[in-house]
């Protein structure tokens, strides 16, 4: 064996360790829980452009910018990198299909959608649970991404509870339990048990908003409710 079968030999061993090491560092980054965005902007040709990304965060409150970041392989790379103005949609947790739709590739992302428009005609999706108008301020190249950073020249919040993202599933926010006398008062009152012969149980509504919420969280302990008894504990 030469040198340079040993060489070709090493080069191959050290790109499959890097293969290795790249899945696990993708894997160890899916234990951070992010939000999910859709970023739009208009290409040169007067397109609307747009997909879905969870690498949005904040770079300054004074003057007030954000930043996301796309892959420089990306085909919507060029009407970002051009664009004064896109906006960053901060979806709610009722997104999920959106969010789909557009990091799917191919169709046209924005039909039949009820779509506004802001600065450079950028176009504002709709029901999301926040939005952020942004000017491009500057961008850099880091690895194998573009890093885009905009001044965020108008804003809106709604308020909606937001879609999150970990280890390649989608989530949502659950608010801490409060104590079980108001806990229960708000199940009554949004319609989620009834008292039927004395006891608790999980209403219609109750029962498909459980049946959800394990599908999305996979909880454990709400899988020991699906049968709709609530026992005291």
């Amino acid at each position: 064996m030469n040198a340079d079968t040993n060489t070709t030999a090493q080069v191959g061993q050290a790109r499959a360790a890097h293969a290795h090491d790249a899945r696990a560092f993708r894997n160890a980054l899916g234990d951070f829980v992010t939000g999910v965005t859709i970023v739009t902007t208009r290409d040169a040709d007067g397109q609307d452009v747009g997909l879905t990304a969870n690498s949005f965060n904040s770079v300054s409150l004074d003057p007030p910018m954000v930043l996301w970041s796309l892959a420089l392989d990306s085909t919507h790379l060029p009407a970002f990198r051009h664009a004064t103005w896109w906006a960053v949609h901060v979806l709610a947790s009722s997104q999920q299909t959106l969010s789909g739709r557009f990091a799917s590739k191919g169709a046209d992302k924005f039909a039949g959608l009820s779509v506004g428009r802001g600065p450079g005609d950028v176009p504002l999706l709709e029901g999301c649970a926040a939005r952020f108008v942004c000017r491009t301020a500057f961008e850099y190249e880091g690895g194998d991404h573009a890093i885009l950073v905009g001044e965020v020249l108008s804003f809106d919040r709604a308020g909606f509870p937001p879609l999150v993202y970990h280890q390649g599933r989608y989530g949502r926010v659950l608010a801490p339990p409060p104590g079980a006398a108001a806990a229960l008062h708000d199940a009554v009152a949004h319609g989620l048990v009834a008292d039927q012969d004395g006891q608790l149980r999980l209403t219609e509504h109750g029962t498909a908003m459980l049946a959800e919420l394990i599908a999305v969280a996979d909880i454990g302990v709400l899988r020991g409710l699906s049968a709709g008894r609530l026992d005291p504990a």
